[in-house]
């Protein structure tokens, strides 16, 4: 059960990544892609000002979650290429370096998972039939490249 619920909100982020991919956002920054998804989901969606406060703090946690996740990748890959051109594998490290990384794909499920939560929360029932609705959209979209 528990894994099922990892497995979707792991399709849940890749599904909202894919969205930021496909809306058109090639070649801007992070911060420039993300004010596009949330003027889009004001927009489509049809958000009051209290959605839309909330939708901008959940964009500004994301883009400061995604700095600390930047520096976590980029410390793994560090780490990862050292072994790989190490003369002998160090086992002890790298099964300490697999736990760190198995750690932070946790927090990463679960701070996911409480911005999902919060989405949910924070639509109306026709919203969330909308998103819906574009989330199936964009994903087809994205599987006929």
């Amino acid at each position: 059960m528990r894994k099922n619920k990892h497995v979707i909100l792991i399709i849940a982020l890749l599904t909202a990544l894919q969205m930021l991919a496909v809306t058109g956002c090639y070649r801007k920054t992070p911060e420039q892609r993300a004010e596009h998804v949330v003027r889009h989901l004001v927009e489509t969606l049809e958000l009051d000002a209290d959605q839309r406060a909330k939708l901008e703090k959940m964009k500004e946690t994301f883009l400061a979650k995604r700095s600390d996740m930047m520096k976590m990748r980029h410390e793994a890959m560090n780490d990862l290429n050292e072994m790989m051109l190490s003369p002998q594998l160090d086992q002890a490290r790298l099964d300490a370096r697999t736990e760190k990384i198995q750690a932070q794909t946790s927090d990463l499920v679960r701070f996911i998972s409480t911005e999902f939560t919060e989405l949910h929360d924070m639509l109306t029932p026709e919203q969330r039939s909308k998103l819906v609705e574009m989330m199936n959209k964009y994903e087809q979209r994205a599987h006929s490249w």
